[in-house]
């Protein structure tokens, strides 16, 4: 799926260097052709997911260095449009953005693959219904079940302090809940693979990227806002 030059493109000397952009792009493609695989395979599950791709070459956007790329994968129109609704045209309005929405992403930048579930400080009331979950029963229990045998994955608050996923208990997801703030805080679920393992995995590497991302749809479920969710009467 990927070999050590693709990774290469992301050192620091390359970053900002427009002659790059073509190799840039190929990787665009791949990112772009597993993030319609994610997309599809969720259709299936029920959950209409719109699909992005950050952008391969330097420009103001991204600092004029592209650090990293993704396929980045978050809520579709549709249910964009049910939560700006109940946001209001003044909250809503930036909802198009990723960041502004729980998103799956599976991306590539010097230091490997990494792939998983993303709540950036923007997707506040995503946050806030994973956290109001996490409150209390029997919504806690919900979400211990989603991570049951999600293996392999970090929860990371902030960038910091990671943690297995899959042995956080319910009080370490109550203790959460009393000390992430929405708006102010991001979560992360993540999982890497450095660039020697990643390209020694190969094709395979697709389909346990695949694999995991469908893993991660129950959690998802639960962090995306719902008008039926703990936070769909009032934030």
């Amino acid at each position: 799926m990927f070999t050590r030059a693709d990774f290469d493109l992301y050192q620091p000397r390359f970053q900002s260097d427009p002659e790059w952009n073509g190799r840039r792009l190929d990787v665009r493609r791949r990112l772009q052709e597993l993030g319609e695989r994610v997309q599809a395979a969720y259709a299936q599950l029920g959950i209409g997911l719109e699909r992005r791709e950050s952008i391969h070459n330097p420009h103001a956007v991204n600092q004029n260095r592209v650090r990293r790329q993704r396929t980045q994968l978050f809520r579709d129109r549709k249910a964009r449009k049910a939560l700006q609704s109940f946001l209001g045209k003044e909250l809503g309005k930036d909802l198009d953005s990723s960041q502004n929405n729980a998103h799956l992403q599976a991306g590539l930048d010097a230091d490997g693959v990494f792939w998983g579930l993303r709540i950036d400080p923007g997707a506040w009331y995503d946050l806030n219904s994973l956290l109001k979950r996490a409150e209390d029963e029997p919504g806690r229990a919900q979400i211990l079940a989603a991570c049951r045998g999600v293996s392999g994955f970090q929860l990371l608050v902030d960038g910091r302090g990671p943690r297995a996923l899959e042995h956080m208990s319910s009080r370490d997801w109550r203790d959460l809940a009393g000390i992430l703030q929405p708006g102010k805080s991001g979560l992360d679920v993540i999982r890497r693979l450095p660039p020697a393992a990643a390209e020694a995995a190969g094709a395979a590497l697709e389909e346990q990227v695949m694999e995991d991302l469908l893993r991660l749809s129950g959690l998802f479920r639960l962090a995306c806002w719902t008008l039926d969710g703990p936070c769909g009467a009032s934030l």
